[in-house]
């Protein structure tokens, strides 16, 4: 039980799996959400697709039923209206007294007027075989002589008294017996034929032994059942009321073996349709038997045709939707390479604005963005910074937030109006992180804020990465009101992704914490990313250590410095704004992650109010 209930549980667990992997699928995938909404929209066609095809082969099954057994009870009316006739014709062949008295006349050793006598019964009964056209032959055996006369082969002498037939007859005690013999089987009565026979007359017990016997043509009987056989390919056979076979258009089943009612048989690995119909008067029954394919070839064609319509209806769908995914991906993605462009200080980037809509908007201000951002860089550059205060504007300069936060609002309603919700709220993270950075012209942000400014920008990033890594704020609560430098931690946090939890792939964290240690209030962005080599390490540390040294910092721009160019940027404002005691520390290990410590003196905060 142990076993089982393991077994049961890993099975369990594993469903959970796969849960979970879809589930994180459709949140993280904006192309399997789109996949998913156009493929929702097809189960209504394919419904009723299915539907009308389901419901057309019913409709075509009950017609092809009704129209089948309606020829088949006309055949078995008609050969019932036959069998009457021929019973009707043997009573009345049977009671014939001039035929019962020539017959108890006749002796058992023949005389000539015995036979005279005989030969003018076969005169009486080649009339009525001439009269009768479903008869082929009229026999009556005279059991005293054995002599078997017969309108079709005259007269001749039987050793009648081991024939089954005979015995059959004499048993029956006047009903009529059907003579019905096997194919290959030697008939007296003629090839190709079945017989009705009984006794002339059981009110006379001397006369008891003559037979009267009308014989049928098979041909004949199966012309009439091949009147309703629908295809060359369906068979038909006609049974008597003991299963024997009577007529058919082969002898494949010489019993009837289709029990009481109609179905479907698969027989010679073919698939088949029954009918049976059996009369309640005669006994005898009708079976017909169709290939399926030949009753369903036109619905199935349709329902193929079907299948193809809605194969072509979900290829179009995953098209569409992957169209639209990229339709909406693409200029995402040139906006995100172009911030990552910028981000390197590579302010040569230009995005080629392809879209008239939105996007294409959104395009126009990033590339007003990078011109603005190079012509002050230029104006600075000509106009050689006179103060500090100038150059830490220059180091924090922003695009025209107004018309891009705009721009992205438009963006964020789009796509809310078109569901696809993963852009929607990364869209929106990222105009409230453009509009807190607005800030009505605020230089100074409290940590709480900071967090909170970060927590929009990270959101990003995380939608960017498909939620590769997590985010943890480690705050504390004596350190949320202290004031920092706006976007002071943002390049950091930056080079924590691209440099460390981008490489580590998924599984990764990033922390970001305060504390006040002494007199200084500490800012510690860590991440277990990929880290950095010791012999990096020592590079960066080394730089930093000569930043730290110095008491005046110049501008820092692509053109001078190609290396460290976010941690230069964040030094030079800390030393700008805070003064020398401030102080930025790198710790990290190959492969395990990476800690970066900003410190800054607690009374130049207090100098600098929020």
């Amino acid at each position: 039980m142990r076993g089982i209930d393991f077994r049961r549980k890993g099975r369990i667990k594993s469903l959970q799996n796969v849960w979970t992997t879809l589930s994180n699928a459709y949140r993280q995938r904006i192309q399997i959400r789109l996949t998913l909404y156009f493929l929702l929209i097809l189960i209504p066609l394919v419904g009723i697709s299915l539907f009308s095809s389901i419901s057309s082969m019913d409709i075509l099954e009950k017609q092809t039923d009704e129209r089948t057994e309606t020829g088949l009870q006309s055949v078995l009316d008609n050969i019932d209206i036959s069998l009457q006739d021929l019973e009707n014709l043997l009573v009345l062949l049977s009671v014939d007294y001039s035929i019962k008295l020539t017959l108890h006349e006749a002796n058992a050793i023949l005389l000539t007027s015995d036979l005279y006598g005989l030969y003018s019964i076969m005169d009486r009964l080649t009339n009525v075989v001439a009269i009768n056209g479903h008869i082929r032959e009229v026999s009556i055996l005279h059991s005293e002589s054995g002599m078997l006369i017969s309108t079709q082969y005259g007269a001749r002498i039987l050793q009648h008294e081991n024939e089954a037939w005979y015995k059959a007859v004499t048993e029956a005690n006047g009903k009529t017996v059907l003579y019905n013999p096997l194919p290959g089987e030697e008939n007296i009565f003629g090839p190709e034929t079945i017989s009705f026979m009984r006794l002339m007359d059981l009110q006379n017990k001397e006369d008891g032994s003559n037979v009267l016997v009308l014989t049928v043509d098979r041909g004949l009987l199966q012309e009439r059942i091949q009147s309703v056989q629908p295809s060359p390919g369906s068979s038909i056979y006609l049974y008597s009321a003991d299963g024997g076979l009577v007529a058919g258009t082969d002898q494949n089943y010489l019993r009837d073996e289709w029990g009481g009612s109609s179905g479907g048989e698969k027989r010679a690995g073919q698939d088949m349709l029954v009918w049976r119909m059996q009369s309640e008067s005669s006994g005898w029954s009708v079976v017909m038997i169709q290939p399926e394919q030949e009753v369903y070839q036109k619905s199935r064609q349709l329902s193929q045709i079907t299948m193809l319509i809605i194969g072509i209806s979900i290829m179009l769908a995953l098209f569409i939707s992957y169209g639209v995914y990229k339709w909406i991906s693409s200029p995402l993605r040139e906006l995100i390479y172009g911030m990552k462009q910028m981000r390197m200080g590579k302010l040569n980037i230009r995005l080629t604005r392809k879209r008239t809509d939105e996007f294409g908007a959104l395009t126009d201000a990033f590339n007003q963005m990078i011109a603005e951002q190079q012509l002050l860089i230029r104006d600075v550059y000509e106009h050689q910074l006179q103060s500090s205060k100038t150059e830490l504007k220059f180091l924090h300069s922003q695009i025209n937030p107004h018309f891009l936060y705009n721009t992205l609002d438009s963006i964020y309603w789009t796509a809310k109006n078109y569901d696809v919700n993963e852009i929607s709220e990364m869209v929106l993270n990222l105009s409230k992180f453009f509009r807190l950075s607005l800030s009505k012209g605020r230089e100074i942000f409290t940590v709480a804020e900071t967090v909170t400014h970060l927590e929009y920008y990270l959101r990003v990033q995380q939608f960017r990465f498909m939620d590769q890594f997590t985010v943890r704020f480690d705050i504390a609560e004596d350190t949320k009101e202290l004031g920092v430098l706006k976007l002071l931690l943002q390049p950091i946090v930056e080079n924590a992704i691209l440099h460390g939890l981008e490489k580590r792939g998924a599984g990764g964290e990033l922390v970001i914490s305060s504390s006040l240690k002494g007199d200084n209030l500490c800012l510690s962005v860590k991440d277990n990313g990929m880290g950095i080599s010791e012999e990096r390490l020592d590079f960066i540390r080394s730089e930093i250590e000569k930043l730290n040294r110095q008491e005046n910092l110049v501008t820092i721009t692509e053109h001078s410095v190609k290396d460290l160019f976010g941690l230069r940027n964040v030094v030079g404002r800390m030393k700008l704004y805070y003064g020398i005691e401030a102080m930025l520390f790198m710790d990290s290990v190959w492969q395990e992650g990476t800690t970066i410590t900003l410190q800054i003196p607690l009374q130049r905060l207090m100098e600098k109010p929020a």
